[in-house]
């Protein structure tokens, strides 16, 4: 090159080989041909080299240095220009046209071309990320760019009428999944039909219409990132010559390649050039690059490497004993595959840069670095906000763009579709199995039910027959509980618990571990055994055959109610404490116990307690426990006041759903042992109600009530929307079904066990189907006898069997 070129690119011509140093190019109309050499004669037209009609404008040489310095891409067809005003550098003779064209398509041509000032035009890849051992900064807004055509190439086409990578003079381009550098691309074909003008429009004001809260610039850019994520480059590009911005600057693309590419040196310097200040910010990130580039050496068999990063850059981060020893221990790993299980990680090849990006993205300003898929992740906030608040949302998939989302009444199971009768008494709990086809029922007459629940010929009606019906018990049963394969049933009666056989109805065994009322039946969700609690302050840990294999140590409450995590972790146990605590003042008046504080906030009055002989006032303390089943240790645990009654888990192990003698239910998160949400509206009452989550995503609250109606709220917004009559008398429980989005099943002191569906064809029907079968007198052996289906005016009841009746052990 000249000395011109030298002086463009001071320290890094010298250093690039004869055959590929930089060759410059004008754009000649559609196309872009090789400049001619230098030559003191004054400019003249050239002529091109294709058959388009028209002429090029002569060049201009008298102001062409100022016009380089202020110049502002807004287009191809001023990017054509640009790149034909730096064809000389300050001084130089503007070319000639004497030159032979076939040197110029051989590339004899010396450069004049000041490549600098292109490079603050272009988006291209700076040298210093393609060999960063050149000491070129990728952060600076004057690193040096380079094009290498090879020597066929005889033009270089503008894609889409816009090169990738110009975008109004700011620095931008192409990024695939945020791994690859912005760059022109290189065309061996000519089409001149695909080159034009984008014209570049600046509507009033900085928001996107009058009137709009929304940030133009800032939408723009998320339309961007969008295009470009889902691989319309092309209209990004034009979508960024139109508008005049930029989905990110250079310095951001720089940082992106640096962390893909394992440039840890250059990364560790892009935090600080993105703008990250706060100290803190600036120590995690750091951490987490030397960490990557630790475990990366040791999966290299770099020992020496590595060992100089663990003691000189990741120990003196003063991290936690127990973590630094973790990671000193992988460097007796036997192979790179050992490694990445030790480390649980997926190793330089797999996704681990991509995940350490998206960790150091959390420390960069969102307005320098947009999150990743930062437009899907806000439309998705807004689906999700619009399902929330609809009070009868049932199908999860219905939603689309082009309106707002709502779900009819006529969707919601309002109405009573069957009415199950079989026990001869109260009905105290109803539970479905976790594939949703099968409804056990307990009662106060001493039995267990199954029932069949399914659809006939996949229509909306529903088959219920009545399936087995266990005997054995001689108490009133307080609980049951399926077994995660739903093979197996827990029944507890007073002190007493059965494990049966489902498809049998055998009883594989009676516990009589217990020496006071049953309550709490859970198995563990792995179903390899199962958890009892009672009043007499045991917990148990039982196998899956019903043998003892842990007693915890006597905990502090009577337990009224047990639940296990569905991720297994965790216990959540409710009930009276175990010594009451007297609270008096000086006069021997009675005061509110310190753990009412939280109710009497919330707009819940205590009632009054009555007095003692000694004329003191015993406060009947409940509370809430959290227990680690691991280590049997408690976590944390909240006093309460009135009677606790059931407790529910959510499905995310997050959430516990504890129903309140008071008159409402309470929804505690189990994290952080707060108080989350209170629903109100039902009446207060002395009988055992077990509430349940429903719906889609556990988005509603249901509870069952001693008025005989059932009530719904809205679990994020605690609103009560619906409440549903239909029993005579207390609701015991109510379930949802697990395998149906729109069922649930209630029973109560009516005897009956009722489900609920949607209305048919959107309207009411008055008569609803009674399966009808009295098993008081012991007519149904082992489940055999089918039952009969009938309606409400026409309740049959079948001849009575001669069979003698015997339990099912």
């Amino acid at each position: 090159m000249g000395s011109e070129s030298s002086q463009a690119l001071p320290g890094i011509s010298s250093s690039i080989p004869q055959s590929s140093r930089i060759r410059p190019y004008a754009a000649v109309g559609p196309t872009w041909t090789p400049l001619p050499r230098a030559s003191t004669e004054p400019p003249h037209k050239r002529r091109r080299t294709d058959n388009f009609r028209g002429s090029i404008p002569p060049f201009d040489s008298e102001n062409h240095i100022q016009a380089t310095s202020r110049h502002q891409l807004v287009g191809s067809g001023e990017a054509a220009e640009a790149m034909r005003l730096t064809q000389t550098d300050d001084g130089a003779e503007p070319p000639s046209t004497t030159q032979s064209m076939q040197d110029v398509i051989n590339g004899n041509v010396p450069c004049l071309t000041s490549w600098r000032s292109i490079a603050q035009q272009l988006t291209l890849n700076p040298i210093s990320e393609l060999n960063p051992t050149m000491g070129s900064d990728p952060y600076s807004s004057s690193s040096p760019s380079r094009i290498m055509p090879s020597a066929e190439d005889q033009f270089v086409a503008v894609k889409n009428v816009h090169a990738k990578g110009l975008s109004n003079g700011s620095t931008n381009g192409s990024v695939t999944n945020g791994s690859l550098s912005p760059r022109i691309e290189f065309n061996s074909e000519h089409n001149p039909r695909r080159v034009g003008t984008i014209t570049r429009v600046s509507p009033p004001g900085t928001t996107l219409y009058p009137g709009s809260a929304t940030n133009r610039e800032q939408f723009v850019r998320l339309v961007l990132q969008a295009l470009k994520d889902i691989g319309y480059s092309e209209s990004a590009s034009v979508l960024e010559a139109e508008s005049g911005f930029s989905f990110e600057t250079t310095r951001v693309t720089a940082f992106r390649n640096a962390v893909m590419e394992g440039n840890w040196a250059v990364a560790q310097k892009g935090l600080l050039a993105l703008g990250v200040r706060d100290e803190d910010s600036l120590r995690a990130a750091h951490f987490l690059i030397n960490q990557q580039k630790y475990l990366e050496y040791l999966e290299n068999n770099q020992s020496t490497e590595a060992l100089l990063t663990l003691r000189q850059e990741i120990a003196p981060f003063d991290i936690e004993p127990a973590r630094l020893n973790h990671l000193s221990s992988l460097i007796m790993s036997r192979n790179p595959d050992d490694l990445r299980r030790r480390a649980s990680w997926d190793g330089a090849r797999g996704n681990s840069r991509r995940i350490l990006l998206d960790r150091l993205q959390q420390f960069v300003p969102s307005s320098t670095m947009v999150p990743p898929r930062r437009l899907d992740t806000l439309l998705e906030q807004a689906r999700e906000y619009q399902q929330h608040m609809c009070e009868y949302h049932m199908n999860p998939h219905d939603s689309s763009l082009y309106h707002d989302h709502l779900c009819s009444r006529a969707q919601f199971p309002t109405t009573t579709t069957h009415i199950l009768e079989g026990h001869a008494d109260e009905v105290w709990q109803v539970q479905w199995s976790h594939r949703g086809d099968r409804l056990a029922s307990s009662s106060k007459d001493q039995t267990v039910i199954i029932w069949k629940i399914a659809r006939v010929s996949n229509s909306i009606e529903l088959d219920c027959t009545l399936e087995k019906v266990l005997r054995g018990h001689i108490y009133p049963l307080n609980a049951i509980a399926w077994s995660p394969d739903d093979k197996l049933l827990l029944s507890s009666g007073e002190h007493e618990v059965k494990l049966w056989d489902v498809e049998s109805g055998r009883c594989i065994k009676t516990l009589t571990e217990h020496h006071h009322l049953v309550n709490g039946l859970c198995w563990l969700p792995n179903g390899e055994g199962f958890i009892t609690g009672s009043m007499d302050r045991k917990v148990i840990h039982w196998d899956a055959a019903g043998e003892v294999t842990l007693i915890w140590p006597l905990v502090d409450i009577r337990i009224s109610g047990l639940a296990i995590t569905p991720n297994g972790q965790q216990l959540v146990a409710i009930g009276l404490l175990a010594h009451p605590v007297t609270t008096v003042d000086e006069s021997g008046t009675s005061i509110v116990n310190q753990a009412t504080v939280l109710q009497v906030s919330a707009g819940v009055q205590p009632t009054a307690e009555p007095r003692s002989n000694n004329g003191n006032s015993a406060d009947m303390e409940r509370r809430v426990v959290l227990y680690d089943i691991a280590s049997g240790q408690e976590l944390w645990s909240q006093a309460l006041w009135g009677e606790l009654q059931s407790v529910k888990i959510s499905d995310d192990s997050r959430f516990a759903l504890i129903n309140h003698s008071q008159g409402d239910v309470m929804l505690w998160d189990l994290p952080s042992g707060r108080l989350a949400q209170r629903y109100l509206g039902r009446p207060k009452g002395a009988s055992y109600v077990r509430s349940c989550f429903g719906g889609a995503d556990s988005r509603f609250i249901l509870s069952g009530s001693d008025d005989g109606r059932i009530y719904i709220w809205n679990r994020r917004t605690s609103t009560l929307f619906e409440i549903l009559s239909g029993h005579e008398s207390g609701v015991n429980s109510v379930d949802w079904c697990p395998r149906e989005n729109a069922i649930f099943a209630s029973c109560g002191d009516d005897g009956t066990i009722r489900i609920w569906g949607p209305e048919p064809n959107g309207f009411l029907v008055d008569a609803s189907p009674v399966f009808s079968q009295d098993v008081s007198n012991g007519d149904i052996h082992n489940g055999k006898d089918d039952g009969v289906l009938t309606t409400l005016d026409r309740h049959l009841t079948p001849p009575p069997t001669t069979a003698k009746d015997s339990p099912l052990r």
